[in-house]
C-alpha cells in the first residue's frame, strides 16, 4: 500500500475486510454489515487494488486469508476497535453486556476447568455465553481472524503475534482398577512394569500443524512416553482419550498413565487405585493463548482473568 493510496482510502473497506476474515463468506459478511453481496465484492476488489494482494482465496470451507491478509489482520482489527472505543467510550462490562466466547481445547481441559469457569460466569455474567470446541486444523487462522477467542493446551512454541499465559500444571499417575489382584500384597514397580499396558493415542501432537504459524501444541495424551516404566511393555490395547482409558482400566487388569486430577476423581468414586510413578518427569504446564491485540480492557482479557481465577481452584 503506498502513501497516496492510503490518504484516499475508504476506511469502510477495512470493516468489510475484518468481517470477511470472521465470516469467511461474502453473503454472511454482507448480512452483518447491511450490504449486498455485490457491494461486499466491490469493496473487496477496491481493497485488493489498494493493498496489491488477493487477500482471500476460495477454499473448501469458504474464503481463506492469504499470508498478506493475516499480516494486516491484527492491525486492521485493532484500528477499528480503537475507533469504536473512541466513539462509544464504553468498556466491556460482563455484568450487563452480551458476548459470545469460543475456546478451543481438549476434552480434559473442558472436564477439569470448564465447570469452574461455568460456575463463575453463571454467577457474575448472566448474558455471557462460552462455547468450548475441540482442537482442530485451522484454529490458528481462526484465532488470527477473531472467530476463535482463545486456545488452551500445552505449547512448545508460540508465534509472536500471540500471548501465552500459564494457567496450571498437571502430572501423570499410574492407575489400576480398585480390586486389581496386584494390589493385594502391595504392588511394587517391577510388578507394575510387568502388567499389560493400555496406551492412549490422542491423534496428531499438533492438530493445527497445517496452519501457517501454528501453535506448536502438545497433547496431554503423549505422556505415556515421558513416564516410561520397564522395557518393551506388553500393550494389547490403545484408546483415543483419557476418559476411555479410565473406563477400560477400571474394568480390566491393564494399567495406564493418566492425568492426576482425572485419576483422583475416579479414585474418590472407588473406581481405581493410584500408583505414584518412579522418576517422574517435571509437571506439564497448561496455558491460554490469545492475540497480542487483546488489550487489558477487552472482553478476551476478562475471559483470561476468569480462567486464571478458575485454574487456581483446580
Amino acid at each position: 500500500m503506498n502513501a497516496v493510496n492510503f490518504r484516499t482510502a475508504d476506511l469502510n473497506l477495512f470493516r468489510v475486510f475484518v468481517t470477511l476474515l470472521e465470516e469467511k463468506n461474502a453473503t454472511r459478511a454482507g448480512e452483518r454489515l447491511g450490504l449486498s453481496q455485490s457491494a461486499v465484492s466491490h469493496s473487496l476488489r477496491r481493497l485488493r487494488e489498494l493493498v496489491g494482494d488477493d487477500l482471500f482465496i476460495r477454499g473448501q470451507t469458504g474464503l481463506r486469508p492469504t499470508p498478506r491478509a493475516l499480516e494486516i489482520a491484527d492491525t486492521a482489527r485493532t484500528a477499528l476497535k480503537l475507533l469504536e472505543t473512541a466513539v462509544t467510550a464504553q468498556k466491556f462490562d460482563p455484568a450487563v453486556d452480551h458476548h459470545v466466547f469460543t475456546i478451543a481445547t481438549g476434552t480434559y481441559i473442558s472436564y477439569v476447568l470448564g465447570p469452574l469457569i461455568a460456575e463463575r460466569v453463571l454467577a457474575r455474567a448472566p448474558n455471557i455465553q462460552i462455547h468450548f470446541r475441540g482442537l482442530y486444523t485451522g484454529m490458528t487462522e481462526d484465532l488470527d481472524t477473531g472467530s476463535l477467542d482463545m486456545v488452551i493446551g500445552c505449547f512448545e512454541a508460540i508465534p509472536g503475534r500471540f500471548t501465552h499465559t500459564q494457567l496450571f500444571e498437571e502430572s501423570g499417575v499410574w492407575v489400576l482398577r480398585k480390586d486389581h489382584p496386584a494390589l493385594a500384597g502391595g504392588v511394587d514397580y517391577e510388578t507394575l512394569a510387568g502388567l499389560p499396558r493400555l496406551g492412549v493415542k490422542g491423534g496428531d501432537d499438533d492438530p493445527d500443524r497445517t496452519s501457517a504459524g501454528h501453535l506448536g501444541l502438545r497433547r496431554i495424551t503423549s505422556w505415556g512416553e515421558s513416564y516410561a516404566l520397564g522395557d518393551n511393555p506388553y500393550q494389547p490395547f490403545s484408546v483415543q482419550d483419557s476418559f476411555s482409558a479410565m473406563n477400560m482400566v477400571s474394568r480390566s487388569d491393564m494399567t495406564c498413565i493418566l492425568p492426576r486430577r482425572l485419576a483422583e476423581m475416579a479414585a474418590t468414586r472407588g473406581k481405581v487405585a493410584m500408583i505414584e510413578p518412579p522418576n517422574a518427569p517435571p509437571p506439564t504446564p497448561f496455558g491460554a493463548v490469545l492475540r497480542t491485540t487483546d488489550g487489558p480492557d477487552s472482553p478476551n482479557a476478562w475471559l483470561l482473568r476468569l480462567c486464571q481465577e478458575a485454574a487456581r481452584k483446580i
